[in-house]
């Protein structure tokens, strides 16, 4: 006896790396319709339209800006730690300027 599968729930399907490439190159290169390719594919227009947006600004990047982001994400962790050694500094001169009690 084979289990019923709830109504309206379609199996998600996986699409490989050169199926996207492929997808894309037909709208961005090819200027087809993103309707037609997604009908032709028999896939979600939605989801080609995702492909799409993400492989145009995938474009639009400045080239090296994944070693800006690793040196930015690098200055931002100095940046951390020196703030928090500045703040154990200022506690420091608090309690250390407090006048004693003698």
């Amino acid at each position: 006896m084979e289990a019923e599968k709830p109504a309206g729930k379609r199996q998600r399907r996986k699409y490989d790396a050169a199926y996207r490439v492929e997808a894309v190159r037909r709208v961005t290169q090819d200027g087809q319709a993103a309707t037609r390719v997604a009908q032709a594919l028999g896939m979600s227009e939605a989801l080609l339209g995702r492909w799409v947006r993400a492989a145009r600004a995938h474009a639009a990047r400045p080239a090296g800006s994944d070693v800006l982001e690793q040196e930015n994400k690098q200055l931002r962790t100095q940046l951390a730690r020196a703030e928090m050694e500045r703040d154990i500094l200022k506690k420091a001169l608090t309690i250390f300027s407090q006048p004693t009690g003698r």
